[in-house]
């Protein structure tokens, strides 16, 4: 998986939070008191992958943009890939207004209000590690000590600091220090609807706040910070703007990450109608971009490039385009619009590699299974065995998911077993394959050895066990299995103290506690 790729995945997953409890040792679960079989998918491919339509978890893709982006100030200066990377084309409004702060004598130039981008934070208390608050309450102070919290004045207050509070996976924290960050570039709380100067920094240090909100599902005061900055299009989010200070650079101060995830941003919140339109205008001007360079003109279409500058630029616009085709197809399958969804992965099936055709077959297959289509499904899985065959002579993971899906959709939870088994044996670590072990098994009754799955990948692997869907799963056939469930949801809470930092979003959520 590469970095450009989105890791909230298709839904690749079942949880069985809606199933009733009303399961024995002996007793197949029916079908209809479980969930929707359609929620396991699993990456599409080396190129972005789709993020689920049941979960709004942040792509940690934007996380690791938002850290390389900290640290740009410390790479060498090359002009053609910084208008490569800055590249956007103004709307006409725009274009008025930054030919004017251009053409002005210096010190002559003053904007109206209506043409700034005024942002202010509005999250202004500091928020408190949420593991540490639940450990406290329900383990006691002595228990909860185990889990060594650290602060934003625990690091420098820089984008070093940051960084590492990123990297350790301190996130509030580190929206504690955005906040201090953010205020010391003059865009702090009470600053909203005042005038202030943009810079790269600044819109780094909101990518990097905005993501990590997202990630912990701070959707209500993301939308009031976000809403400021609208679409990005006003004429300040252009280093045209700012003459004095950047020459004769062009393009967009605002990065891409940061464009994109506030166009999703509608989906986090069940709009996606309004993300689809968000995405589709960041889709117009990018296709645009497109058609520039392939005349060999620079992205704005204002002047020639070289061939190999043409080359460099259309590997990554066509790589961004696809990124934002993605986000389109999550929108398309949360509206349930299956034929938008499957028409635009099969126009991307039309080129690429091998291994890129094959994942978005793949992704085709699991699409058809969401839209109740199992011959599709079928015929879709065996084009991606085919596509295979060239790659290696044996089924992998993704196959054996593949396999297992069509079989759930056709009722045949043993075989399903059996091909998601095969998964693990590739793979024992695969959190998604243990988990959808666990929910076949449930659905033949088998509730010990559900849970038993679901421990075992905790127990062998638990930094990556300790994770949100299988948290949820195994904490629901605790309660399947008996009333007395306390006991073994604190057991959980202690190894979360002991491997796990502040990167789960709702902790009390995930271990059903009351």
């Amino acid at each position: 998986m590469t970095k450009s790729f989105i890791q909230n995945k298709m839904p690749q997953e079942m949880t069985f939070t809606n199933v009733v409890p009303t399961v024995s040792a002996s007793t197949a679960i029916p079908a209809a008191s479980l969930p929707d079989p359609s929620t396991f998918f699993d990456t599409i491919g080396p190129e972005p992958q789709i993020p689920s339509r049941k979960t709004s978890t942040i792509s940690a893709s934007v996380l690791s943009d938002a850290m390389d982006g900290l640290s740009l100030k410390n790479q060498p200066v090359d002009k053609e890939a910084d208008r490569r990377r800055d590249a956007w084309i103004p709307n006409e409004e725009a274009k008025k207004t930054l030919l004017k702060a251009q053409s002005s004598p210096k010190g002559s130039f003053f904007p109206e209000r209506e043409v700034l981008t005024m942002p202010g934070l509005v999250l202004e208390e500091e928020l408190a590690d949420a593991l540490q608050e639940v450990a406290v309450k329900y383990l006691g102070v002595s228990s909860a000590g185990v889990h060594g919290v650290v602060r934003a004045d625990h690091v420098s207050r820089d984008e070093a600091g940051l960084r590492e509070l990123l990297r350790t996976g301190y996130l509030r924290s580190a929206i504690n220090l955005t906040a201090t960050l953010i205020s010391a570039a003059g865009q702090g709380a009470g600053r909203m609807h005042r005038p202030t100067k943009h810079t790269p920094r600044s819109l780094q240090l909101w990518l990097t706040r905005f993501a990590v909100m997202c990630r912990i599902r701070l959707y209500e005061p993301l939308l009031k910070e976000a809403e400021p900055f609208g679409d990005f299009n006003k004429p300040d989010m252009f280093y045209q703007f700012y003459p004095d200070s950047y020459e004769n650079r062009t393009g967009s101060l605002v990065p891409f990450s940061l464009r994109l995830l506030i166009a999703e941003l509608p989906m986090h919140v069940n709009k996606p109608e309004e993300a689809m339109d968000r995405l589709y205008a960041m889709l117009s001007v990018i296709e645009q971009m497109i058609a520039n360079l392939k005349e060999s003109r620079t992205e704005d279409g204002t002047s020639t490039i070289t061939a190999e500058d043409q080359t460099e630029s259309l590997r990554l616009w066509t790589s961004r385009q696809t990124r934002v085709l993605h986000s389109i197809i999550n929108c398309a399958i949360a509206l349930k619009d299956y034929r938008l969804a499957t028409k635009i992965l099969s126009s991307l099936a039309e080129s690429g590699s091998v291994q890129q055709r094959r994942a978005l077959q793949s992704a085709i297959c699991r699409v058809s299974l969401l839209a109740g289509n199992v011959r599709a499904a079928t015929e879709q899985c065996s084009m991606a065995q085919e596509l295979r065959h060239s790659l290696c002579p044996t089924p992998d993971v993704r196959e054996y998911v593949d396999l297992g899906l069509i079989d759930i959709a056709h009722g045949k939870y043993q075989d399903a077993y059996n091909n998601f088994a095969k998964a693990a044996d590739q793979e024992p670590t695969n959190i998604m394959v243990a988990n959808n072990l666990s929910v076949c098994l449930l659905y033949m009754g088998r509730l010990k050895e559900a849970i038993a799955v679901l421990q075992k990948a905790i127990n062998s692997d638990p930094e990556r066990g300790l994770n949100e869907s299988l948290l949820i799963n195994l904490c629901t056939l605790y309660e399947l299995e008996s009333s007395k469930t306390n006991e073994k949801k604190l057991n959980l809470l202690r190894m979360l103290c002991k491997h796990k930092s502040d990167t789960i979003p709702n902790v009390l959520e995930c271990l059903k506690l009351a």
